[in-house]
């Protein structure tokens, strides 16, 4: 027998239709029990199984996160500068994230505000908590929020379309394989780009520096 958790999860919340994926979207939001990426590939291989439409999967899911992503956003704002740092502090410790990376992480969002919130929802654990980064920012909402949600459109679409064409692709598809499997190759995918921004960087840092000598 197939050791898939994510494939009964998913099972179960198909019994309930689409209200069950925007429901499980936006719990995932606040408590990541199983990954989102394992989720939407299940969502993927579901609706190419007949559970679900494809185009109502991918809105029903999105329409949840993105409902989660604003309120991570107005919650946090609500809270004022002190308490939202506490909070944000602790719940970065919960997603293993230490005060460093936190405090770092609001300083690039008020930089950079509307890249980032598209951005960091394309990356894994951080794309949780980036709402509440830029809650502190106190970037402007209405940008911010459309952003994020352009981020998280294209990281739901993505994840339900790879399982929805491997689950045609392949004769068993095990949701928890190919949710390991994508979050692999997410992770490489990820790592490569950090690394040429980062080659490009320095090299820009000393062009400008020969040029000033």
């Amino acid at each position: 027998m197939d050791f898939d958790p994510v494939g009964a999860v998913m099972a179960w919340i198909g019994a309930y239709g689409l209200i069950g994926l925007f429901a499980v979207a936006l719990a995932e939001r606040f408590v990541p029990v199983i990954p989102s990426y394992g989720l939407l590939l299940a969502v993927g291989i579901g609706a190419a199984d007949g559970d679900w439409p494809l185009p109502a999967a991918f809105l029903s899911t999105a329409a949840g996160s993105i409902f989660g992503c604003a309120a991570w956003f107005y919650a946090v704002r609500g809270l004022g500068d002190a308490r939202s740092t506490r909070l944000l502090n602790r719940a970065g410790g919960f997603f293993s994230m230490s005060v460093d990376r936190v405090e770092r992480g609001i300083a690039s969002v008020h930089r950079n505000q509307i890249a980032l919130a598209f951005a960091l929802q394309l990356v894994p654990t951080v794309r949780l908590v980036a709402p509440a980064f830029a809650a502190l920012s106190r970037g402007n909402s209405r940008s911010v929020l459309t952003a994020s949600a352009a981020g998280i459109a294209v990281w739901n679409g993505l994840f339900i379309g790879i399982g929805f064409y491997a689950s045609h692709s392949i004769e068993s598809a095990n949701s928890t394989v190919l949710a390991l499997t994508a979050l692999g190759c997410l992770l490489i995918a990820e790592v490569s780009v950090f690394w040429i921004v980062r080659r490009i960087g320095a090299h820009r840092k000393a062009g400008t520096v020969l040029c000033k000598i």
